[in-house]
């Protein structure tokens, strides 16, 4: 991975790999997994995916991880929801 190369998609809004919906294999496999509702999920990359509210309004306490500082701004204003940040374990 290359820091530099995300970094400059996301200031560039050259994000077509963001999906406008639940990415089709969450919603098709996450069932067959089994996983309890209490258990907490870590989303790494996760940008500003769908994916991480349609985990939590199943129950889920979700942590998404992501590299891109304007990502995470752009996911809870979309969301209007309110970010809650905790210090990195390390720096790049």
């Amino acid at each position: 991975m290359q820091p530099d190369f995300w970094h400059a998609r996301w200031h560039n809004d050259e994000i077509g790999f963001h999906r406008s919906d639940i990415h089709p294999a969450l919603r098709a496999y996450w069932r067959k997994a089994a996983v309890g509702a209490d258990t907490p999920v870590l989303v790494p990359l996760c940008g500003k995916s769908l994916d991480l509210r349609w985990l939590a309004q199943r129950g889920h306490a979700v942590t998404g991880i992501e590299l891109s500082e304007k990502a995470v701004p752009e996911f809870f204003y979309e969301a209007d929801l309110e970010a809650q940040r905790k210090p990195a374990l390390f720096e790049m």
